[in-house]
């Protein structure tokens, strides 16, 4: 092995050592701070045609759209049923339109509704 070779060796050996700037290094983003649920809420939904409000935030393990805020975890089902119409919800909060994971509180029914009860 020539000294050219030996030079070429460090040099590349030096490139993957761990803490060298050629290592990515993760550095967490912040996380972003809202003033109220609901301005959280507003910041992860895009309105779309036909009324249909699109969730991009964080979903369950069944894909269910979640919220969670100041240590409370809840559905965006169940947030936005409540701020539409005015009342808890009773039992599971649907869709009624086919929009995958629509969270918008005229497109929402709980079970009271589900099953040709009063709201």
């Amino acid at each position: 092995m020539t000294g050219e070779d030996t030079a070429a060796l460090d040099a590349a050996s030096d490139s993957v050592r761990p803490g060298t700037p050629a290592t990515p290094v993760h550095t967490p983003t912040p996380r972003k701070r809202y003033g109220s649920l609901e301005e959280m809420f507003a910041a992860q939904t895009i309105e779309v045609e036909g009324g249909h409000l699109h969730w991009t935030g964080a979903t369950g393990a069944r894909g269910t759209p979640v919220v969670a805020h100041q240590s409370q975890v809840d559905t965006a089902y169940r947030l936005s049923f409540r701020w539409h119409h005015g009342r808890a919800p009773e039992g599971n909060v649907r869709p009624t339109c086919s929009y995958p994971c629509c969270v918008a509180g005229g497109h929402l029914a709980d079970r009271v509704m589900r099953e040709g009860g009063l709201a």
